[in-house]
């Protein structure tokens, strides 16, 4: 009896611990995220690993640099104003982040242009769209799940 309760007991630790390995395997990491966008990106827009290595560097500054504005902007949407000034001044401040976001973006797809046809930056920014939505199904999904 004290033989069975401990195999059973043993097996159920085993298969917590196998459970809990394959959970940090799924887990959202900055690094894995990026791999998959860049090979998601490369095998869309048929990229040559020599397209690839000139191109990815100028597309991860361009996301830096949004990332950045990103940041600045999120952190204005926390505070919240009192006074009708503010709320304004708000307003402003958030659409003069979108804007800068927009050149950023529009600079960048000009440096693009440069080191690729402008049929491979169409499909690149076409893919990124793509890769971005399908993550957005694919969290979604998992989120609904776990209710």
């Amino acid at each position: 009896m004290k033989i069975k309760r401990f195999i059973l007991t043993l097996s159920l630790l085993l298969v917590v611990a196998v459970l809990n390995a394959q959970n940090k395997d799924k887990r959202f990491t900055p690094e894995r995220f990026q791999a998959e966008l860049e090979q998601y990106i490369t095998r869309k827009a048929c990229l040559t690993p020599q397209e690839a290595s000139l191109f990815f560097p100028v597309y991860r500054e361009m996301r830096r640099k949004q990332r950045s504005v990103h940041k600045e902007m999120k952190s204005l949407k926390r505070i919240k104003p009192v006074t009708d000034a503010d709320c304004k001044k708000n307003i402003n401040r958030r659409d003069e982040f979108e804007i800068e976001i927009k050149k950023i973006q529009k600079s960048y797809h000009d440096k693009f242009m440069q080191i690729l046809p402008a049929k491979k930056v169409y499909d690149v920014l076409n893919a990124e769209d793509k890769f971005h939505r399908q993550m957005f199904k694919r969290t979604a999904g998992k989120n609904r799940r776990k209710k």
